[in-house]
């Protein structure tokens, strides 16, 4: 199993984590959430680094300046680069920050600080021996290789980049802060275009990721979802799960209180057949959770693999579209082909997971058709999938009840106690006031 480990990196003082199919993590703003989701992103973003190093090998090989440096020492240039795009500055940093992910036995890649006192906090690109030998012979193989032949071969040589990282899902990442994107939508074709590599720089890695995405998916939802589903069922032979997508088209009808469409290049919330309302006019709740769903259920409709890193879905939700977009996300594993890791503040969020848990755990001995009209099979969660950690002063901490296989209900129900904590000493207050008018 795939294991990240993070010392002295923003909020997070030192965590080790194993990487599990569902990953929940919550606790109070800058405890760490977003470090954790970064770091597993950056990591796992590595293999397609690698993959445009290839490439470009093979476009460019043939001009002098492209063979100065091996693979490797170009694969550890663009991971620096991404490193600091991710995380900023490390003149800021702990002189003992360190992260290191171990992919499998013997293949893992350790970023940490120099100590030199003539380039203090410079990046220093650790690779494991085993992974070394993999892209020396990758370096070998692809030297016989031109751009057409690697076009031809690109299945291939995917495939073999997988096979080292033992690794053959997408990572996508959708951060927090999202309706402002959408609210920008109509203009953001205009002003990524007009931005140059280095103004691209500048923008936060994983945003950038997050941006390139949507605006090449846009083009995609001309139609409704279930038309969307209509035509992959008629027009092509990839394996699709009818009964998943069809589930998945409602529950974003649900979400969203009407169907995205983008028209021409015009972003639509389309509320009825005739009326409309544009993108950018929407409801924030509907501007954040927007591409959630639309990028959820491409990678679905498409059948294609993906490691889902999802920041507070909940934002500017209803608690009740709160509760149908983790049925939606849960949905979105694709019968477990799918992996998740979502950061939450939300106890709707924690609360619904738990449910599906519940379901799970009781399917032995209840009768399974009445549960599966309460909730849908394919929602259900085993705990052995699960793992959910709560950030405190540095350390990401279980929260997982492991003896009933659910969230901790004092992590659900901390902020509740102290309301109801507060109310009850009001109340407390009020009867000794009473008590003493009546003396």
């Amino acid at each position: 199993m795939p294991q990240i480990i993070i010392n002295k990196l923003g909020p997070i003082d030192h965590c080790e984590l194993d990487i599990k199919d569902l990953m929940i993590f919550t606790g109070q703003q800058a405890s760490g959430k977003s470090t954790i989701a970064k770091s597993v992103f950056f990591f796992k973003n590595v293999k397609n680094v690698l993959y445009a190093q290839l490439r470009k090998r093979c476009l460019l090989g043939s001009q002098e300046n492209t063979l100065k440096f091996s693979v490797k020492k170009s694969l550890i240039r663009d991971i620096r680069s991404n490193f600091l795009q991710t995380f900023g500055s490390t003149w800021c940093m702990d002189r003992n920050m360190s992260l290191q992910y171990e992919y499998t036995d013997g293949v893992w890649i350790k970023i940490s600080l120099t100590s030199d006192p003539i380039s203090p906090n410079y990046i220093w690109v650790d690779i494991s021996a085993a992974l070394s030998d993999s892209l020396q012979a990758m370096e070998k193989e692809i030297s016989l290789k031109n751009e057409m032949t690697f076009i031809g071969e690109v299945d291939i040589i995917k495939g073999k980049i997988n096979n080292i990282f033992q690794d053959d899902a997408e990572v996508v990442y959708i951060p927090a802060g999202r309706s402002m994107i959408t609210l920008l939508s109509t203009q953001l074709n205009y002003i990524y275009s007009a931005m140059d590599d280095t103004q691209k720089k500048n923008i936060d890695y994983c945003t950038q990721n997050y941006l390139e995405r949507i605006l090449m998916l846009k083009s995609t939802f001309a139609q409704g979802a279930e038309q969307m589903i209509q035509d992959m069922l008629r027009l092509t032979d990839v394996r699709v799960e009818k009964e998943l997508l069809y589930l998945t088209a409602d529950l974003m009808k649900r979400i969203l209180n009407g169907e995205y469409r983008n028209i021409e290049g015009e972003e639509r919330l389309q509320v009825e057949e005739e009326r409309y309302v544009k993108i950018n006019f929407a409801s924030s709740g509907q501007q954040e959770s927007v591409w959630i769903l639309n990028v959820l259920f491409y990678y679905l409709l498409n059948n294609k693999k993906a490691y889902f890193i999802i920041e507070e879905p909940e934002s500017h939700l209803f608690p009740n579209a709160q509760k149908l977009i983790t049925e939606f996300i849960s949905l979105a594993r694709g019968k477990r082909k799918n992996q998740i890791f979502i950061t939450t503040h939300s106890p709707y969020i924690l609360g619904t997971i738990n449910n599906l848990l519940y379901a799970d755990r009781i399917s032995s001995v209840v009768d399974k058709e009445q549960l599966k009209r309460i909730i849908n099979e394919n929602e259900w969660i085993s705990a052995s999938e699960i793992a959910a950690f709560f950030l405190n002063k540095g350390k990401a901490i279980s929260c997982m009840d492991e003896e009933f296989g659910a969230i901790e209900n004092e992590v659900i129900d901390g902020a509740s106690e102290d309301i109801n904590d507060d109310y009850d000493r009001m109340v407390m207050l009020k009867e000794k006031a009473l008590k003493g008018e009546g003396v």
